[in-house]
Protein backbone atom coordinates (compact mmCIF):
# COMPACT_ATOMS: atom_id res chain seq x y z
CA UNK A 1 0.00 0.00 0.00
CA UNK A 2 2.90 2.60 0.79
CA UNK A 3 4.41 1.93 -2.73
CA UNK A 4 1.17 2.22 -3.99
CA UNK A 5 0.82 5.69 -2.48
CA UNK A 6 4.23 7.24 -3.34
CA UNK A 7 3.32 6.29 -6.90
CA UNK A 8 0.28 8.37 -6.62
CA UNK A 9 1.59 10.96 -4.90
CA UNK A 10 4.71 10.96 -7.27
CA UNK A 11 1.97 11.20 -10.12
CA UNK A 12 -0.22 13.53 -8.81
CA UNK A 13 3.44 16.05 -7.78
CA UNK A 14 4.30 15.54 -11.86
CA UNK A 15 1.04 16.58 -13.04
CA UNK A 16 0.65 19.49 -11.09
CA UNK A 17 4.24 20.59 -12.10
CA UNK A 18 3.40 20.48 -15.72
CA UNK A 19 0.30 22.00 -15.51
CA UNK A 20 2.08 24.38 -13.97
CA UNK A 21 5.01 24.50 -16.35
CA UNK A 22 2.32 24.74 -19.37
CA UNK A 23 1.07 28.29 -17.63
CA UNK A 24 4.16 29.65 -16.04
CA UNK A 25 5.09 32.51 -18.24
CA UNK A 26 8.82 31.93 -20.25
CA UNK A 27 11.60 33.63 -20.21
CA UNK A 28 11.45 37.11 -21.03
CA UNK A 29 14.50 37.44 -23.62
CA UNK A 30 14.65 39.51 -26.76
CA UNK A 31 17.33 40.02 -29.03
CA UNK A 32 16.91 41.74 -32.93
CA UNK A 33 16.08 45.01 -34.51
CA UNK A 34 12.72 46.07 -33.14
CA UNK A 35 12.48 47.54 -36.61
CA UNK A 36 13.13 44.94 -38.42
CA UNK A 37 10.47 44.56 -41.16
CA UNK A 38 10.13 48.29 -41.98
CA UNK A 39 11.03 48.11 -45.81
CA UNK A 40 12.95 50.90 -44.97
CA UNK A 41 10.43 53.31 -44.50
CA UNK A 42 11.48 56.01 -41.87
CA UNK A 43 8.38 56.88 -40.70
CA UNK A 44 5.94 54.26 -39.64
CA UNK A 45 2.27 54.73 -39.04
CA UNK A 46 -0.60 52.48 -38.57
CA UNK A 47 -3.60 54.43 -38.82
CA UNK A 48 -4.00 58.26 -39.97
CA UNK A 49 -1.33 60.73 -40.39
CA UNK A 50 -1.62 64.58 -40.36
CA UNK A 51 1.75 65.85 -42.25
CA UNK A 52 1.32 69.70 -40.89
CA UNK A 53 4.62 71.19 -40.79
CA UNK A 54 7.51 70.58 -41.99
CA UNK A 55 9.49 67.60 -43.41
CA UNK A 56 11.00 64.24 -43.38
CA UNK A 57 14.05 63.48 -44.90
CA UNK A 58 13.17 59.80 -45.66
CA UNK A 59 10.21 57.53 -46.81
CA UNK A 60 7.09 57.69 -45.27
CA UNK A 61 4.10 55.13 -45.12
CA UNK A 62 0.82 55.50 -43.67
CA UNK A 63 -1.81 52.69 -43.41
CA UNK A 64 -4.91 55.13 -42.97
CA UNK A 65 -5.76 58.42 -44.01
CA UNK A 66 -3.07 61.38 -45.03
CA UNK A 67 -4.32 65.16 -44.22
CA UNK A 68 -1.38 67.43 -45.11
CA UNK A 69 -0.53 71.42 -44.23
CA UNK A 70 0.42 74.40 -46.49
CA UNK A 71 3.90 72.84 -47.13
CA UNK A 72 5.18 69.95 -46.36
CA UNK A 73 8.32 68.21 -47.76
CA UNK A 74 8.70 64.08 -48.16
CA UNK A 75 12.04 62.15 -48.87
CA UNK A 76 14.54 65.37 -48.61
CA UNK A 77 16.92 63.49 -48.93
CA UNK A 78 15.89 59.68 -49.40
CA UNK A 79 13.36 58.40 -51.24
CA UNK A 80 13.59 55.35 -49.58
CA UNK A 81 14.82 51.42 -50.20
CA UNK A 82 11.41 49.70 -50.92
CA UNK A 83 10.37 49.31 -54.54
CA UNK A 84 6.88 47.93 -55.54
CA UNK A 85 6.95 45.05 -58.01
CA UNK A 86 7.06 46.52 -61.80
CA UNK A 87 7.83 50.23 -60.51
CA UNK A 88 11.20 52.31 -61.98
CA UNK A 89 11.53 53.93 -58.58
CA UNK A 90 11.22 53.42 -54.54
CA UNK A 91 7.92 54.53 -53.23
CA UNK A 92 8.86 57.95 -50.91
CA UNK A 93 5.45 57.92 -49.73
CA UNK A 94 3.07 55.06 -48.60
CA UNK A 95 -0.59 55.90 -48.13
CA UNK A 96 -2.71 53.00 -47.61
CA UNK A 97 -6.05 54.90 -47.50
CA UNK A 98 -7.08 58.13 -49.31
CA UNK A 99 -5.90 61.54 -49.44
CA UNK A 100 -8.11 63.61 -47.57
CA UNK A 101 -7.57 67.25 -49.44
CA UNK A 102 -11.10 68.60 -48.07
CA UNK A 103 -9.33 68.01 -44.59
CA UNK A 104 -6.10 69.49 -45.86
CA UNK A 105 -4.86 73.29 -45.75
CA UNK A 106 -6.68 74.77 -48.28
CA UNK A 107 -3.48 76.79 -49.61
CA UNK A 108 -1.39 73.27 -49.20
CA UNK A 109 1.38 71.36 -51.15
CA UNK A 110 2.78 68.35 -50.41
CA UNK A 111 5.88 67.48 -52.05
CA UNK A 112 7.79 64.22 -52.49
CA UNK A 113 11.07 64.64 -53.60
CA UNK A 114 14.26 62.57 -54.71
CA UNK A 115 11.64 61.49 -58.02
CA UNK A 116 10.05 59.29 -55.15
CA UNK A 117 6.85 57.37 -56.15
CA UNK A 118 3.56 57.34 -54.46
CA UNK A 119 1.23 54.66 -53.65
CA UNK A 120 -2.24 55.69 -52.80
CA UNK A 121 -4.92 52.28 -51.49
CA UNK A 122 -8.14 54.48 -52.17
CA UNK A 123 -8.32 57.02 -54.78
CA UNK A 124 -11.57 57.92 -54.19
CA UNK A 125 -11.87 61.74 -53.48
CA UNK A 126 -8.36 62.49 -55.65
CA UNK A 127 -7.67 62.61 -59.65
CA UNK A 128 -3.90 61.35 -60.41
CA UNK A 129 -2.84 63.48 -63.50
CA UNK A 130 0.51 62.68 -65.45
CA UNK A 131 -0.58 64.41 -68.56
CA UNK A 132 -0.98 68.19 -69.18
CA UNK A 133 -3.77 70.09 -71.50
CA UNK A 134 -1.63 69.14 -74.27
CA UNK A 135 -1.29 65.21 -73.72
CA UNK A 136 2.80 65.47 -73.08
CA UNK A 137 4.35 63.68 -69.78
CA UNK A 138 4.50 65.53 -67.07
CA UNK A 139 5.39 65.06 -63.61
CA UNK A 140 2.89 63.24 -61.71
CA UNK A 141 0.13 65.49 -59.45
CA UNK A 142 -2.38 64.38 -57.12
CA UNK A 143 -5.03 66.82 -56.84
CA UNK A 144 -8.86 67.03 -55.22
CA UNK A 145 -11.15 64.70 -57.73
CA UNK A 146 -11.85 67.04 -61.09
CA UNK A 147 -9.42 69.57 -59.86
CA UNK A 148 -6.91 70.92 -62.29
CA UNK A 149 -3.06 70.26 -62.34
CA UNK A 150 -1.47 72.73 -60.29
CA UNK A 151 -4.43 73.32 -57.71
CA UNK A 152 -4.12 73.47 -54.38
CA UNK A 153 -4.01 71.77 -51.97
CA UNK A 154 -2.07 68.99 -54.01
CA UNK A 155 0.69 66.43 -53.73
CA UNK A 156 3.38 66.56 -56.19
CA UNK A 157 5.96 65.17 -57.48
CA UNK A 158 9.02 65.39 -59.17
CA UNK A 159 8.96 62.61 -61.46
CA UNK A 160 6.77 61.19 -63.55
CA UNK A 161 4.62 58.42 -62.43
CA UNK A 162 1.82 56.70 -64.36
CA UNK A 163 -1.59 56.82 -63.00
CA UNK A 164 -1.85 53.04 -63.07
CA UNK A 165 1.45 52.88 -60.95
CA UNK A 166 -0.02 55.12 -57.89
CA UNK A 167 -2.96 52.99 -57.92
CA UNK A 168 -1.43 49.50 -58.21
CA UNK A 169 -1.15 48.15 -54.32
CA UNK A 170 0.32 44.97 -55.67
CA UNK A 171 3.14 43.73 -53.19
CA UNK A 172 2.96 47.02 -50.67
CA UNK A 173 3.84 45.80 -46.76
CA UNK A 174 0.97 44.63 -44.76
CA UNK A 175 1.50 46.92 -42.21
CA UNK A 176 -1.04 45.72 -39.44
CA UNK A 177 0.64 42.27 -39.18
CA UNK A 178 3.92 44.42 -39.21
CA UNK A 179 2.40 46.63 -36.16
CA UNK A 180 0.99 43.50 -34.72
CA UNK A 181 4.97 42.39 -34.68
CA UNK A 182 5.72 45.92 -33.40
CA UNK A 183 4.14 45.29 -30.19
CA UNK A 184 4.86 42.62 -29.13
CA UNK A 185 8.74 43.46 -29.70
CA UNK A 186 7.81 46.29 -27.56
CA UNK A 187 6.03 44.55 -24.99
CA UNK A 188 9.48 42.18 -25.06
CA UNK A 189 12.01 44.98 -24.90
CA UNK A 190 10.20 46.44 -22.04
CA UNK A 191 10.88 42.98 -19.93
CA UNK A 192 14.72 43.70 -20.57
CA UNK A 193 16.24 43.66 -17.39
CA UNK A 194 17.40 47.48 -16.09
CA UNK A 195 20.82 48.06 -15.77
CA UNK A 196 21.99 51.77 -16.73
CA UNK A 197 21.47 53.75 -13.19
CA UNK A 198 21.35 57.71 -13.49
CA UNK A 199 24.21 59.78 -11.60
CA UNK A 200 24.85 62.92 -10.37
CA UNK A 201 27.90 64.86 -11.37
CA UNK A 202 29.76 63.64 -8.78
CA UNK A 203 29.03 59.76 -9.22
CA UNK A 204 25.89 59.40 -6.54
CA UNK A 205 23.24 57.31 -8.20
CA UNK A 206 20.04 59.19 -8.20
CA UNK A 207 17.39 57.67 -5.44
CA UNK A 208 15.07 55.19 -8.25
CA UNK A 209 12.36 54.94 -5.53
CA UNK A 210 11.06 58.22 -4.07
CA UNK A 211 12.23 59.74 -7.35
CA UNK A 212 13.87 62.58 -7.83
CA UNK A 213 13.08 66.52 -8.50
CA UNK A 214 12.43 68.70 -11.40
CA UNK A 215 15.15 70.55 -13.12
CA UNK A 216 17.64 67.38 -12.08
CA UNK A 217 20.48 66.74 -14.45
CA UNK A 218 22.05 63.36 -14.64
CA UNK A 219 25.05 61.37 -16.15
CA UNK A 220 25.12 58.13 -17.79
CA UNK A 221 27.87 55.81 -18.30
CA UNK A 222 27.13 53.09 -20.63
CA UNK A 223 28.59 49.85 -20.25
CA UNK A 224 30.44 48.57 -23.33
CA UNK A 225 29.56 45.26 -25.65
CA UNK A 226 26.09 45.21 -24.39
CA UNK A 227 22.33 46.74 -24.04
CA UNK A 228 22.17 49.49 -22.02
CA UNK A 229 18.69 49.71 -20.71
CA UNK A 230 17.21 52.54 -18.32
CA UNK A 231 13.83 52.40 -17.13
CA UNK A 232 12.11 55.52 -16.05
CA UNK A 233 8.36 56.60 -15.57
CA UNK A 234 6.97 59.46 -17.35
CA UNK A 235 7.23 61.78 -14.63
CA UNK A 236 10.93 60.79 -13.75
CA UNK A 237 11.77 61.07 -17.64
CA UNK A 238 9.72 64.71 -17.18
CA UNK A 239 11.72 66.02 -14.22
CA UNK A 240 15.08 65.50 -16.25
CA UNK A 241 16.27 68.70 -17.80
CA UNK A 242 19.73 66.95 -18.78
CA UNK A 243 21.07 63.72 -19.43
CA UNK A 244 24.62 63.62 -19.99
CA UNK A 245 26.39 60.74 -21.79
CA UNK A 246 29.73 60.12 -20.48
CA UNK A 247 30.14 57.72 -23.00
CA UNK A 248 28.69 57.72 -26.90
CA UNK A 249 26.21 54.91 -27.53
CA UNK A 250 27.14 52.89 -30.85
CA UNK A 251 26.59 49.59 -32.94
CA UNK A 252 28.02 47.10 -29.77
CA UNK A 253 26.55 49.33 -26.71
CA UNK A 254 23.05 50.38 -27.75
CA UNK A 255 20.81 52.19 -25.36
CA UNK A 256 17.34 51.54 -24.58
CA UNK A 257 14.66 53.69 -22.67
CA UNK A 258 11.15 52.08 -21.60
CA UNK A 259 9.23 54.71 -20.39
CA UNK A 260 6.42 53.58 -18.38
CA UNK A 261 3.22 55.83 -18.63
CA UNK A 262 0.74 53.50 -16.83
CA UNK A 263 0.83 56.23 -13.85
CA UNK A 264 -1.10 58.72 -16.16
CA UNK A 265 -2.82 55.98 -17.46
CA UNK A 266 -1.06 56.14 -21.55
CA UNK A 267 -1.59 59.53 -21.72
CA UNK A 268 1.58 61.58 -21.41
CA UNK A 269 2.86 65.12 -22.06
CA UNK A 270 7.20 64.58 -23.14
CA UNK A 271 9.27 67.75 -22.27
CA UNK A 272 12.45 66.51 -24.02
CA UNK A 273 15.34 66.71 -21.88
CA UNK A 274 18.70 68.36 -22.91
CA UNK A 275 20.89 65.39 -24.98
CA UNK A 276 24.68 66.23 -24.22
CA UNK A 277 27.09 64.03 -25.62
CA UNK A 278 25.20 62.33 -28.48
CA UNK A 279 24.02 63.95 -32.02
CA UNK A 280 23.00 62.69 -34.92
CA UNK A 281 25.96 60.09 -35.12
CA UNK A 282 24.74 58.42 -32.04
CA UNK A 283 20.96 58.38 -33.00
CA UNK A 284 20.83 54.56 -35.16
CA UNK A 285 21.88 53.27 -31.72
CA UNK A 286 19.02 54.77 -29.46
CA UNK A 287 15.88 53.86 -28.87
CA UNK A 288 12.96 55.52 -26.73
CA UNK A 289 10.21 52.21 -26.10
CA UNK A 290 6.68 53.39 -25.06
CA UNK A 291 5.24 50.19 -24.70
CA UNK A 292 1.75 50.97 -22.96
CA UNK A 293 1.46 55.03 -23.68
CA UNK A 294 -1.73 55.45 -25.86
CA UNK A 295 -1.33 59.23 -26.58
CA UNK A 296 2.01 60.71 -26.41
CA UNK A 297 2.54 65.02 -27.39
CA UNK A 298 5.71 66.45 -27.94
CA UNK A 299 5.19 70.16 -25.85
CA UNK A 300 9.18 71.18 -26.00
CA UNK A 301 12.44 70.30 -25.34
CA UNK A 302 16.04 69.89 -27.07
CA UNK A 303 15.76 67.69 -30.26
CA UNK A 304 14.95 63.92 -29.83
CA UNK A 305 18.28 61.77 -30.50
CA UNK A 306 16.84 58.29 -31.33
CA UNK A 307 13.81 56.54 -32.34
CA UNK A 308 10.17 56.94 -31.20
CA UNK A 309 9.45 53.03 -30.99
CA UNK A 310 5.15 53.61 -29.51
CA UNK A 311 3.41 51.24 -31.80
CA UNK A 312 -0.14 51.50 -28.90
CA UNK A 313 0.01 55.51 -29.51
CA UNK A 314 -0.87 58.53 -31.19
CA UNK A 315 1.87 61.00 -31.09
CA UNK A 316 1.36 64.74 -31.30
CA UNK A 317 4.39 67.21 -32.43
CA UNK A 318 4.14 71.02 -31.05
CA UNK A 319 7.93 70.90 -30.89
CA UNK A 320 9.55 73.04 -33.61
CA UNK A 321 13.25 70.91 -32.62
CA UNK A 322 13.86 67.96 -34.79
CA UNK A 323 13.22 64.00 -34.42
CA UNK A 324 17.07 62.57 -35.17
CA UNK A 325 15.66 58.75 -35.59
CA UNK A 326 12.70 56.73 -37.44
CA UNK A 327 9.06 57.19 -35.92
CA UNK A 328 6.83 54.24 -35.12
CA UNK A 329 3.15 54.63 -33.94
CA UNK A 330 0.03 53.88 -34.40
CA UNK A 331 -1.20 57.67 -35.54
CA UNK A 332 0.77 60.34 -36.15
CA UNK A 333 -0.31 64.67 -35.95
CA UNK A 334 3.34 65.99 -37.19
CA UNK A 335 1.65 69.66 -36.42
CA UNK A 336 -1.65 70.01 -36.30
CA UNK A 337 -3.62 72.48 -39.03
CA UNK A 338 -4.75 75.86 -37.95
CA UNK A 339 -8.45 76.96 -38.60
CA UNK A 340 -7.14 79.38 -41.46
CA UNK A 341 -5.31 76.09 -42.71
CA UNK A 342 -1.64 77.38 -41.03
CA UNK A 343 0.24 74.90 -39.01
CA UNK A 344 1.90 74.11 -36.02
CA UNK A 345 5.57 74.17 -36.38
CA UNK A 346 6.51 70.15 -35.21
CA UNK A 347 9.97 70.89 -36.77
CA UNK A 348 11.98 68.00 -39.25
CA UNK A 349 12.67 64.51 -39.11
CA UNK A 350 15.65 63.65 -40.15
CA UNK A 351 16.89 60.20 -41.21
CA UNK A 352 18.66 58.22 -38.81
CA UNK A 353 17.36 54.90 -38.53
CA UNK A 354 17.63 52.52 -36.22
CA UNK A 355 20.65 50.29 -36.83
CA UNK A 356 21.39 48.17 -34.87
CA UNK A 357 20.14 44.69 -32.64
CA UNK A 358 19.25 44.98 -29.15
CA UNK A 359 20.51 42.19 -27.57
CA UNK A 360 19.06 41.50 -23.68
CA UNK A 361 17.95 39.04 -21.02
CA UNK A 362 14.87 39.41 -19.55
CA UNK A 363 14.01 38.73 -15.65
CA UNK A 364 15.37 35.59 -15.38
CA UNK A 365 13.91 33.02 -13.38
CA UNK A 366 14.98 31.63 -10.11
CA UNK A 367 14.71 28.30 -8.33
CA UNK A 368 12.57 28.47 -5.50
CA UNK A 369 12.29 26.25 -2.47
CA UNK A 370 10.35 23.18 -2.92
CA UNK A 371 7.52 22.55 -0.96
CA UNK A 372 7.96 18.97 -0.69
CA UNK A 373 12.11 19.90 0.21
CA UNK A 374 13.82 19.07 -2.30
CA UNK A 375 17.86 18.51 -2.61
CA UNK A 376 19.82 19.01 -5.03
CA UNK A 377 21.55 16.08 -5.90
CA UNK A 378 21.98 15.92 -9.70
CA UNK A 379 20.44 11.86 -10.17
CA UNK A 380 16.78 11.54 -9.19
CA UNK A 381 17.60 7.99 -7.68
CA UNK A 382 18.83 8.06 -4.32
CA UNK A 383 21.92 6.16 -3.58
CA UNK A 384 22.01 3.98 -0.40
CA UNK A 385 24.51 6.83 1.61
CA UNK A 386 21.75 9.65 0.53
CA UNK A 387 20.26 11.45 3.27
CA UNK A 388 16.62 11.14 3.97
CA UNK A 389 16.35 13.97 6.16
CA UNK A 390 13.40 15.28 4.05
CA UNK A 391 10.27 14.31 4.41
CA UNK A 392 8.50 11.89 1.76
CA UNK A 393 5.36 12.70 -0.26
CA UNK A 394 3.45 9.83 1.74
CA UNK A 395 4.25 10.65 5.34
CA UNK A 396 3.65 7.76 7.60
CA UNK A 397 4.76 7.00 11.20
CA UNK A 398 7.22 3.77 9.56
CA UNK A 399 8.39 6.20 7.07
CA UNK A 400 10.10 8.70 8.38
CA UNK A 401 14.31 7.94 8.37
CA UNK A 402 15.73 10.16 10.38
CA UNK A 403 16.14 7.83 13.29
CA UNK A 404 19.12 5.69 13.35
CA UNK A 405 17.62 2.71 13.62
CA UNK A 406 14.31 1.82 11.39
CA UNK A 407 13.20 -1.00 13.17
CA UNK A 408 13.29 -1.71 17.01
CA UNK A 409 15.27 -5.36 16.04
CA UNK A 410 18.50 -5.66 17.89
CA UNK A 411 19.69 -6.84 14.43
CA UNK A 412 18.64 -3.88 12.27
CA UNK A 413 21.49 -1.51 12.54
CA UNK A 414 24.81 -1.81 11.33
CA UNK A 415 27.40 1.26 11.32
CA UNK A 416 29.16 -0.56 9.24
CA UNK A 417 31.21 1.53 6.41
CA UNK A 418 30.19 -0.92 3.61
CA UNK A 419 27.75 0.70 1.13
CA UNK A 420 26.12 -3.10 0.42
CA UNK A 421 22.76 -2.81 1.25
CA UNK A 422 21.83 -5.95 3.47
CA UNK A 423 19.06 -7.41 5.31
CA UNK A 424 20.60 -5.78 8.37
CA UNK A 425 21.67 -2.48 6.66
CA UNK A 426 20.32 1.02 8.02
CA UNK A 427 19.04 3.26 5.80
CA UNK A 428 20.86 6.13 7.25
CA UNK A 429 24.12 6.52 9.27
CA UNK A 430 24.16 7.78 12.85
CA UNK A 431 25.76 10.45 12.21
CA UNK A 432 25.64 12.43 8.75
CA UNK A 433 28.66 13.53 6.82
CA UNK A 434 28.59 16.74 4.79
CA UNK A 435 28.02 15.10 1.30
CA UNK A 436 24.72 13.46 2.96
CA UNK A 437 22.70 16.37 3.08
CA UNK A 438 22.10 19.03 0.41
CA UNK A 439 20.93 22.41 0.96
CA UNK A 440 17.82 23.45 -0.33
CA UNK A 441 18.06 26.52 -2.89
CA UNK A 442 18.00 29.92 -1.58
CA UNK A 443 14.18 31.15 -1.33
CA UNK A 444 13.44 34.36 -3.53
CA UNK A 445 11.21 37.36 -3.20
CA UNK A 446 8.03 37.15 -4.99
CA UNK A 447 7.02 40.09 -6.75
CA UNK A 448 4.37 41.24 -9.71
CA UNK A 449 4.74 39.75 -13.24
CA UNK A 450 1.86 41.51 -14.64
CA UNK A 451 0.78 45.02 -14.83
CA UNK A 452 -2.83 45.35 -14.24
CA UNK A 453 -5.26 47.22 -16.50
CA UNK A 454 -3.03 46.73 -19.78
CA UNK A 455 -4.31 44.20 -22.34
CA UNK A 456 -2.79 41.65 -24.28
CA UNK A 457 -0.90 40.13 -21.08
CA UNK A 458 1.70 42.82 -21.04
CA UNK A 459 4.71 42.65 -18.56
CA UNK A 460 5.34 45.74 -16.72
CA UNK A 461 7.87 46.69 -13.65
CA UNK A 462 8.10 49.64 -11.40
CA UNK A 463 11.02 52.10 -12.11
CA UNK A 464 14.32 50.20 -11.08
CA UNK A 465 13.22 46.90 -12.49
CA UNK A 466 11.53 43.78 -10.88
CA UNK A 467 13.57 40.70 -9.34
CA UNK A 468 14.19 37.61 -10.84
CA UNK A 469 10.66 36.20 -12.39
CA UNK A 470 9.98 32.70 -11.10
CA UNK A 471 9.30 31.03 -14.10
CA UNK A 472 9.92 27.56 -16.12
CA UNK A 473 12.80 27.13 -14.70
CA UNK A 474 11.93 27.25 -11.28
CA UNK A 475 9.12 24.85 -11.71
CA UNK A 476 12.02 22.03 -13.43
CA UNK A 477 13.29 22.26 -10.12
CA UNK A 478 10.52 21.47 -8.45
CA UNK A 479 9.55 18.82 -10.33
CA UNK A 480 12.88 17.41 -10.34
CA UNK A 481 13.10 18.01 -6.40
CA UNK A 482 9.49 16.39 -6.26
CA UNK A 483 10.42 13.26 -8.41
CA UNK A 484 13.26 12.58 -6.68
CA UNK A 485 11.90 12.30 -3.01
CA UNK A 486 9.29 10.30 -4.05
CA UNK A 487 11.70 8.08 -5.91
CA UNK A 488 13.51 8.37 -2.66
CA UNK A 489 10.46 6.77 -0.71
CA UNK A 490 9.47 4.58 -2.84
CA UNK A 491 13.12 2.81 -3.06
CA UNK A 492 13.23 3.16 1.34
CA UNK A 493 9.74 1.62 1.49
CA UNK A 494 10.41 -1.38 -0.46
CA UNK A 495 13.90 -1.91 1.66
CA UNK A 496 11.44 -1.91 4.98
CA UNK A 497 9.47 -4.78 3.56
CA UNK A 498 11.81 -6.58 3.78
CA UNK A 499 11.89 -9.59 5.80
CA UNK A 500 14.16 -9.24 8.80
CA UNK A 501 16.25 -11.67 9.53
Amino acid sequence: MKRTAAFAATACLLCLAAATAATAPASADYSGNPLAGDNGFGVLVQDDAVLGSTETEGSVAIGGNLTYGPGYNVALHTPGTFTAPGDDHPTALLVGGRIDHAASSPQGVLQVLNDGYVKVGDPTGSSVLDEDSNGAEVNTHIVAAGSGYDSTPRVQQTVHQPVESVTDTTGLPDLDALFADFRDRSDAIDTCETNVVLRDASGTPLPDQTGFPAGTSAHITLTEGETNVLRLTGEQLNNLSEITFDNQPNADTPFVVDVDTTGTDGTYVWHIPNLAGVSGDQAPYMLWNFPDATDITIADGDSLEGTIYAPRAHLTDLDPSNIEGSIVVRELTAGPLNADGSSVNAGEIHEFPFATDIDCDGTEPSPSPSPTGSTESPTPTPSPTDSTESPTPTPSPTDSTESPTPTPSPTGSTEGPTPTPSPTDSTESPTPTPTDTAPGPHPTHSHPTTHPGHGGGHHHRPPGGWLADTGTSSTLYAVAGAFALATAGIFLMGRRRRPQH
